[in-house]
């Protein structure tokens, strides 16, 4: 731990409310930050509770994607302890004013149409995170880092391994000084990979984006992080702990297979309130019968398991009837896999009904019917929110059924649609 240090006022602002369809059926309903992680937790639960561990508990949290869930999810933000004189989690959706209203025309142009609020918060430091990103990471060291190098922004870089096209890359000198910077090269030049974590003087930030406002859009590593290298002064900060990025069907599936690897320690990750509990946990007791069998797997409150359950992660309220086998999968709460059923490699949406001796993702699909490109190139089935796979159905590996659905032909999920997905 750093040593304790009063830090100048600092609002965090969260950038939360996008949908990607590398997610497919999973965010149709939902913003991809409000996806459940490790059966009862959504993923904007992580920079939240960040924030609660390194006590900066003024957050704005931008979103425009359907945000119920993350409106329902987060309250008025007691789970982390930010109700309070002077504290507060606020949901930022686009505004409609007198003259004129518009969605969020970018990441940067959320916080431009934000201004306001950061300086009516006083703010000092404005610290810029992403709410889609599986990470613990105390921002007090880098804010220290931030504040030492008299920076006017500083941001989040990880060495990765494999250089993915989607991320922005960094150059950082002897001192930590950003040299250069390419957002979503063809052939990076570095391995420092931006996480979208950024820290910014505030009188900085409001004159480069007051500078840009006129843009048909602004995005931070295209337009804002380019624009500062020659005129301010701009630092790279290297963080060496674990990081996941959700954006793809695989990417989310195998954060949770390192959630069973024990490469995410969630008995380190706290999420406080005002009496400890857990207020987001379900207050639903596990019921387990005598036959039941769970290997390597993850089981959340109030789930009922008849059956075998491998390497799983199974959310509140899960029922898996007697003789049915879950390996390898990802189940939202309320899911039901009735007695025989067989589901292998596959994510389940929330209240989806999986019939009597149905199977997910078991076998390949028949020749000539898998659409291109796929969702996922693992393999993972995707079941989409309330869907219905009737008694002895088998959904293909890969496949995806749309949410709500009722899947009774034994060739209605073969059937290819422009979307992608199946009714």
């Amino acid at each position: 731990m750093i040593s304790p240090i009063k830090f100048p006022r600092t609002t965090a602002m969260i950038l939360a409310g996008g949908r990607v369809g590398e997610l497919s059926v999973l965010t149709l309903e939902r913003p991809k930050s409000a996806l459940p992680f490790a059966g009862h937790f959504r993923i904007i639960d992580f920079p939240l509770s960040n924030l609660c561990c390194a006590g900066i508990n003024n957050v704005g949290i931008l979103s425009q994607y359907r945000p119920a869930p993350l409106i329902d999810h987060i309250g008025v933000g007691e789970s982390w302890d930010f109700i309070g004189l002077d504290r507060g989690a606020k949901i930022l959706p686009p505004y409609h004013a007198a003259d004129g209203s518009d969605w969020y025309r970018g990441n940067a142009d959320a916080i431009y149409q934000n201004l306001r609020y950061l300086k009516a918060q006083e703010t000092a430091i404005a610290l810029i995170l992403s709410g889609d990103h599986v990470y613990t990471m105390d921002y007090r060291h880098l804010i220290r880092t931030h504040l030492e190098k008299r920076a006017d922004l500083t941001i989040a870089f990880k060495k990765v391994q494999a250089k993915d096209r989607r991320f922005g890359y960094g150059q950082l000198g002897r001192n930590g000084r950003l040299l250069a910077y390419d957002e979503k090269p063809a052939e990076p030049r570095s391995d420092l990979a931006s996480l979208t974590i950024y820290v910014f003087r505030m009188e900085a930030l409001a004159e480069v984006l007051t500078g840009m406002g006129e843009f048909d859009s602004i995005e931070f590593g295209r337009d804002v992080i380019p624009a500062m290298l020659t005129r301010y002064r701009v630092f790279g900060y290297i963080f060496e702990g674990y990081w996941a990025y959700t954006r793809t069907v695989d990417a989310y599936y195998e954060a949770h297979c390192d959630l069973l690897r024990g490469k995410i320690g969630l008995e380190n990750w706290m999420i406080r309130t005002n009496n400890n509990d857990n207020s987001l946990v379900r207050q639903t007791p596990p019921i387990f019968r005598a036959w039941t069998e769970a290997e390597g797997s993850l089981i959340s409150e109030g789930c009922i398991i008849e059956g075998k359950v491998v390497d799983s992660v199974l959310g509140p309220g899960t029922r898996i009837g007697r003789g049915a086998v879950v390996e390898s999968s990802i189940l939202f709460n309320d899911v039901i896999v009735h007695p025989g059923a067989r589901v292998r490699e596959a994510i389940i949406d929330k209240r989806v009904i999986i019939g009597r001796n149905a199977s997910v993702g078991m076998r390949p699909g028949a020749p000539g019917t898998q659409v291109t490109p796929q969702v996922s190139q693992k393999g993972i089935t995707v079941v989409g929110k309330s869907a219905r796979i009737a008694d002895g159905i088998d959904v293909p590996r890969s496949g995806i059924v749309q949410p709500g659905a009722l899947v009774e032909d034994r060739q209605e999920h073969h059937r290819s649609h422009p979307s992608g997905t199946a009714h």
